[in-house]
């Protein structure tokens, strides 16, 4: 029963449209963003680990409610440059992370089931 419940939650919750979804998606990112700002060792990435998956595996729901939605169809509008700038400073601290002895190979892991669930999209 509880289990029925938390999906019902989940699924009134879930963005309706392009502008909520990128809203999430914007604020997601950001978050993500902020916590590998904190990372400067191997053990601190050890100590994030399960944020940060929780956050690569919400970027993914998005992206794939996003899909199921339709809601990518149009293409890409000049008002998602913020979304890409916001994508880019993500990029940066990855790139940053990545470069810590031995933190890629945990962030990589951290990735690993949302890189799947993206990989399930179908596109036409």
């Amino acid at each position: 029963m509880k289990k029925v419940f938390l999906l019902l939650f989940l699924a009134s919750c879930s963005p309706s449209n392009l502008e909520e979804l990128r809203y999430e998606g914007e604020a997601e990112i950001r978050k993500c963003t902020a916590d590998l700002r904190t990372i400067e060792t191997k053990e601190d990435v050890q100590r994030s680990v399960k944020k940060l998956r929780n956050h690569f595996n919400r970027i993914a729901d998005l992206v794939v409610l996003g899909e199921e939605k339709g809601l990518f169809k149009k293409g890409l509008e000049s008002e998602e440059t913020e979304t890409f700038l916001h994508g880019d400073e993500l990029f940066a601290e990855l790139a940053r992370v990545y470069e810590i002895p031995g933190a890629r190979a945990i962030v990589e892991s951290a990735q690993e089931e949302a890189a799947r669930k993206l990989t399930k999209i179908k596109r036409p």
